[in-house]
């Protein structure tokens, strides 16, 4: 019940716009579901994904790509990222982008459930899946479809022996810390917004919608997620690249499956986060020397991420080696 919780107080008053997809992470048994083929994950010391680098005159932008769930039981050492930790004037991270929206919660309104709010067929699925990953549990009923998606998907990966622990950032603050090198945060958050009640109805069926394109990708994303994690941890980038824009559309499903926003505000919302996190990476170009800054990877290297955005504006970029 306390992890329930803890996802429904993480999204308490918040709609998430990341350009990537976030979950909690909750403990849970090893195991492989049937069907999903097996794949061994790395384990051990591993690299990661080489830097991305962005120049601007004699000024550096070092731009590492992180990925997650990661295999576990692998542990990440990067010895070019510790270099450009050991040179850097700061390091920019870690990156969120969040929307505070008046009079919304992730729970269904009192007195509701989710029996009551998917069509039989969907509660149906949903209730034989619940069972097999999440277990029986009545918390899960007051969550809003989005957050019963999440839930779903997080404990689903992590039955195949992945891990939402956070050791890429631990590490980071180690070496920053050994080095006197200092940290600047990279979370946003726009609004409040008052939310568009024209587009309930949408953004009810949107959030439905999501649930189940999450229950038909199931096993799918399982299987990709495994080869995603091995990819990352081994600095794979052509596997990585290749799987990057599938990435992008699955969060863009999820930004628009969060109750009460039309479409045309998420659209609004996800630019000027966008912007917000441009204009921070401008800053740390004019005024530092060296700066790392560390994004997850898909909003680097999508077609129109950050790197393309770089790019664009004229600075020099050297793709990973």
């Amino acid at each position: 019940m306390e992890k329930i919780r803890n996802i429904g107080v993480g999204c308490a008053w918040f709609c998430r716009l990341l350009f990537a997809v976030a979950w909690d992470a909750c403990a849970s048994e090893e195991s492989t579901p049937v069907g999903v083929p097996e794949e061994v994950l790395v384990l051990g010391e591993q690299p990661g994904p080489g830097l991305w680098k962005v120049t601007k005159g004699s000024h550096t932008l070092w731009i590492l790509g992180t990925y997650v769930p990661t295999p576990r039981g692998m542990v990440w050492r990067s010895k070019q990222v510790e270099e450009v930790i050991a040179a850097s004037n700061e390091v920019l991270g870690p990156y969120s982008a969040s929307l505070r929206v008046k009079q919304v919660q992730p729970y269904q309104s009192q007195g509701s459930r989710l029996k009551d709010v998917l069509p039989r067929k969907v509660y149906a699925r949903w209730r034989t899946l619940r069972d097999e990953y999440i277990g029986e549990d009545p918390e899960t009923e007051k969550l809003l479809p989005t957050a019963a998606a999440l839930l779903l998907r997080s404990r689903a990966y992590e039955r195949i022996g992945l891990s939402y622990g956070d050791d890429v950032w631990r590490r980071i603050y180690q070496v920053a810390g050994a080095h006197a090198v200092p940290i600047r945060g990279l979370q946003y958050e726009m609004g409040p917004v008052t939310p568009d009640k024209n587009s309930s109805r949408l953004s009810r069926q949107n959030a439905v919608n999501y649930l189940v394109e999450t229950m038909d990708r199931l096993e799918i994303d399982m299987t990709q997620a495994r080869a995603r994690a091995n990819a990352w941890a081994r600095g794979d980038m052509e596997v990585l690249r290749t799987l990057v824009e599938a990435d992008a559309s699955y969060a863009q499903s999820l930004a628009y499956s969060w109750p009460f926003l039309s479409q045309q505000q998420v659209g609004q919302l996800q630019l000027e986060a966008e912007n917000k996190l441009l204009s921070a990476l401008e800053r740390a170009l004019n005024r530092n020397e060296t700066t790392l800054v560390v994004l997850p990877i898909h909003v680097v290297s999508r077609g129109k991420g950050v790197v393309a955005s770089l790019r664009a504006a004229g600075h020099g970029v050297e793709e990973p080696r």
